[in-house]
């Protein structure tokens, strides 16, 4: 544990807090990776920022163009957010297999990105969903692309005491669905994951977004695969196809909670029935119409 903890109010008080002797400051939100960690011995900081009251960094609003969802919002908060189920269905899609019910009243959105681990399910989902991230540091801001945030495992672009403030996640109509693969239903790490996003103009592909978790050093984007998607027919053979394409682009390794070669393989299998989901949805939806 650290030797001391602070508590700002307000983004302004804390960036008026003096920098950390010898090393960064960590913040502190729901803590479930934080305080596990530290007490596993894997983080030796001195100082420890608790940002959990800072109301700069709570809520999920909306404007024209986006939803900007701060960073202290905890993950059931997601699951309650009519915003979040009207925009961003592939999001949605993911919070029932974000760990378990006692975790998700305490994990932010936020730290499930600043853990920077390959199979975060937020991260996996919000990438997909074509999401910003907005960094602050002493009261300078800069936005970037989710998918750009990760520079590795467990590594980030986050400059020194710099700070997830907000995801700012653009507003656009498509279907999105987030499947798991993990050693038991939803509460397990996953084996992979994939988060498919699509704006579909009757039958056909207009753009897709595809992500994948646990199969590479960051989070995935399938670009290629997108890519083949994109003009063509949502079929059952197109999902076939971008199926056997998508196992070209995943890096999996073998670790103890499963072998590449299954990883690969079942980032096929998952993307095919995400896809299929989606096709099977759309014909309901005609005949409900």
């Amino acid at each position: 544990m650290p030797e001391l903890i602070l508590k700002p109010g307000t983004l302004k008080e804390l960036w008026l807090l003096p920098p950390a002797p010898g090393g960064s400051r960590k913040y502190l939100a729901g803590g479930t990776d934080l305080v596990s960690g530290s007490n596993a011995g894997m983080d030796a900081s001195q100082v420890w920022v608790d940002i959990s009251d800072i109301k700069e960094l709570k809520g999920i609003r909306e404007t024209k163009n986006s939803l900007i969802i701060g960073s202290g919002v905890k993950i059931s908060e997601l699951s309650g957010s009519g915003l979040i189920s009207r925009w961003l269905p592939a999001l949605r899609s993911a919070i029932p297999h974000f760990a378990s019910p006692s975790l998700r009243n305490m994990a932010t959105i936020g730290g499930n990105a600043a853990t920077a681990s390959p199979c975060a399910d937020g991260v996996c989902a919000l990438c997909a969903e074509r999401a910003d991230v907005w960094l602050e540091l002493g009261g300078k801001k800069r936005k970037i692309a989710l998918q750009n945030f990760f520079s590795g495992p467990k590594k980030t672009v986050l400059r020194r005491d710099e700070l997830i403030t907000a995801f700012e996640v653009p507003k656009w109509k498509h279907a999105g669905v987030y499947l798991k693969l993990g050693p038991r239903a939803y509460f397990g790490i996953a084996k992979a994951s994939v988060a498919v996003a699509l704006e579909l103009d009757g039958e056909k592909v207009r753009s897709a977004s595809i992500t994948l978790a646990s199969v590479s050093p960051v989070p995935l984007m399938a670009v290629k695969t997108a890519n083949y998607l994109k003009g063509r027919v949502l079929n059952y053979d197109n999902a076939r196809t971008a199926a056997a394409l998508v196992k070209t682009e995943v890096s999996p390794i073998t670790d103890a909670r499963s072998e590449a070669a299954y990883r690969r393989e079942m980032s096929g299998v998952l993307l095919e029935r995400a896809l299929n989901s989606v096709i099977l949805t759309g014909r309901m939806s005609q005949v409900a119409g």
